[in-house]
């Protein structure tokens, strides 16, 4: 009777889901130590044994007195930590019965009918549904009952402080990406640069690499795939620009919704195409287009205007959407005041709006500048693959825009496959390369940017 009364007093006036939650937490710490210590006597068998299971369980024994402790006191944290424990097995069992489905389905030696696919797709969803069914219902219940839990303002600090610490640790870790790749593509193109030497590499007009048993010989020059990628790329710019700016002025600014809605639904479109297809409409219907125009020397249709027409088609979702964006977000009350001063609706965009919203038009420049210097498939299929500096086709200096090419990408996919040595070093060298390409590229649009800030 004397412990009957202990408990009730223990837990008088505290509601029932924190009494159960404690209870069960407290449960959890005692089983932990216990596994923990059979486990490490040798009395029961788990998947680790000896000082590894007691360390375990002892660690998780703290963790749910902790917790136990955290639910008897009523502290929000406590409630927060389990609904992150209750949102991670969630996603784990998720994860791991698509796993088992996908197995089945499609690691068979044979082809199941469809009748089998929705047979097993049912039973796996009835598994999910039942495995996710207790966790999911006490996270509904965790997630509602937010009344019995408070936390303090010391509390209140240290969660905004850790969830700061959290964004950015996840605003770091792309730019720790970004340095890791380029320190990884640095240190295999080592050997390139030792062995070959960065004045062949840059200066040397022929690329012939060594035999496939890596023993060096063989000239590396990067220049016609330094050449061809700045073709490409710059005529991709010139093509796709006014085209990518001129749609976003319409859409932001002249067209109403209903064509404004179709319009956007078809760049949408286009930016979802995969690049292969791009080439595939540049090998069928371009090619033949170009080999119609009446150019001597003009026979194959592939070449470096083929590559700037597809590329240029590629980045125009890119910069339209970035660039509408950027013209949307100049404040009306911009316009108001053109307007009021007698300016025409095509002198307020020109004059007003586009200067007012140059930073995200360049942004949107950049970006589409690095896709295109980033293509790789598409260009394979329709800029020729010749490995020699664009030359014109005919006397005119202008047609070096029919001549075939390759770039820095197509080289690295053409030749990866079977570059051993200092070949396949010189490869990852093309990757340093366009690294610092689009380094360059991104400082002079800075310095552009400071520089009309400036002025």
């Amino acid at each position: 009777m004397g412990l009957k009364n202990k408990f009730q007093a223990l837990f008088y006036h505290k509601p029932f889901l924190v009494v159960f939650l404690a209870l069960f937490s407290a449960m959890l710490c005692i089983a932990s130590l216990l596994m923990g210590i059979l486990a490490f006597r040798g009395m029961i068998h788990l998947p680790v044994q000896g000082g590894i299971a007691l360390g375990s369980g002892v660690i998780l024994g703290f963790a749910f007195f902790f917790l136990a402790r955290g639910f008897y006191t009523q502290q929000n944290w406590a409630r927060t930590s389990l609904l992150a424990v209750l949102i991670l097995a969630c996603l784990v069992i998720l994860i791991n019965q698509i796993f088992q489905f996908s197995s089945v389905v499609f690691a068979g030696k044979q082809v199941l009918s469809v009748q089998d696919i929705l047979k097993y797709l049912g039973i796996y969803l009835l598994k999910t549904f039942l495995y996710v069914g207790v966790p999911g219902i006490l996270f509904y219940i965790l997630y509602k009952a937010d009344g019995p839990f408070h936390e303090t303002p010391k509390q209140r600090h240290i969660f905004n402080r850790t969830v700061k610490n959290f964004l950015f640790g996840a605003a770091l870790s792309s730019i720790l990406i970004v340095l890791f790749i380029f320190l990884f593509t640095f240190q295999e193109s080592k050997l390139a640069i030792s062995e070959i030497g960065l004045k062949e590499l840059l200066t040397d007009t022929i690329w012939r690499p060594g035999t496939a048993s890596g023993d060096g010989k063989g000239q590396y020059g990067l220049v016609p795939m330094i050449v061809g990628s700045i073709y490409s790329t710059l005529g991709a710019i010139l093509i796709g620009i006014p085209l990518s700016f001129g749609t976003a002025i319409l859409l932001a600014e002249i067209a109403p919704d209903v064509i404004r809605n179709i319009f956007r639904t078809a760049i949408e479109l286009l930016s979802g195409i995969p690049s292969v297809v791009y080439g595939l409409f540049g090998m069928v219907v371009i090619a033949p287009l170009i080999r119609q125009i009446p150019v001597e020397g003009n026979t194959t249709g592939f070449g470096i205007l083929n590559a700037s027409i597809i590329l240029s088609i590629m980045i125009l979702p890119t910069i339209t959407n970035i660039t509408e964006d950027a013209i949307r977000a100049v404040p009306d009350s911009y316009r108001e005041a053109s307007y009021a001063l007698g300016a025409t609706h095509w002198q307020t965009i020109k004059d007003v709006v586009l200067p007012a919203a140059n930073s995200g038009i360049i942004a949107a420049v950049i970006l589409g500048i690095s896709r295109a210097l980033g293509e790789t498939m598409a260009l394979i299929m329709v800029i020729g693959n010749s490995i020699a500096i664009p030359s014109p086709v005919n006397e005119n200096p202008l047609s070096v825009i029919f001549s075939t090419a390759r770039t820095l990408t197509g080289n690295i996919a053409v030749e990866i496959n079977y570059a051993a040595g200092a070949h396949r070093s010189a490869l990852f060298f093309t990757g340093v390369l366009l690294f610092l390409f689009l380094l360059f590229i991104n400082r002079l649009a800075n310095r552009i940017m400071k520089g009309q800030k400036n002025s």
